[in-house]
């Protein structure tokens, strides 16, 4: 289903063919029409995504407003955080054309890599390699957004 997609995720980019087949045979593909949730900010987490082809558009909302975050397309992914801590969606994925995507549930995907403690150290290892980069980009930004402010008085 997704085996040759799934090689080019970061989270999956070290599996083995066989890793990767064995990782496309607890997935299951979710088609989505423009407009569509895939799910919204507050529900509960059940399971990662990769867009096997479209866009979703990820939006957060406020008290006052609502923000894009980003727009994905074939071959992004999604909704990996949860999977790590727990916790409820922190924003709301919308289909933005008819979309295509993998959905890979977290109890499957937790029993897999129990079951295969390789495929574990190799996911967890790119899942802290990722939300590093993620940090560094955010204090970078907040960085940028605090000089200017204080450039602006």
């Amino acid at each position: 289903m997704g085996a040759d997609l799934f090689k080019n995720v970061y989270l999956f980019k070290d599996f083995s063919p066989q890793e990767l087949e064995s990782l496309s045979s607890i997935s299951k593909v979710e088609t989505f029409n423009p407009g569509d949730e895939v799910f919204s900010q507050g529900d509960a987490a059940l399971a990662l995504f990769v867009i096997k082809f479209g866009t979703v558009r990820i939006r957060r909302s406020g008290k006052e407003n609502a923000v894009d975050i980003a727009q994905l397309g074939t071959g992004g992914h999604f909704g990996e955080m949860p999977f790590l801590d727990g916790e409820s969606r922190s924003a709301t994925v919308q289909a933005v054309e008819r979309t295509e995507i993998i959905r890979i549930d977290f109890d499957k995907l937790r029993s897999l890599l129990e079951s295969t403690p390789s495929m574990a150290v190799k996911v967890y290892k790119a899942l802290a390699v990722f939300l590093c980069g993620r940090l560094r980009l955010t204090t970078m930004d907040l960085s940028f957004s605090r000089e200017k402010n204080i450039r602006h008085f």
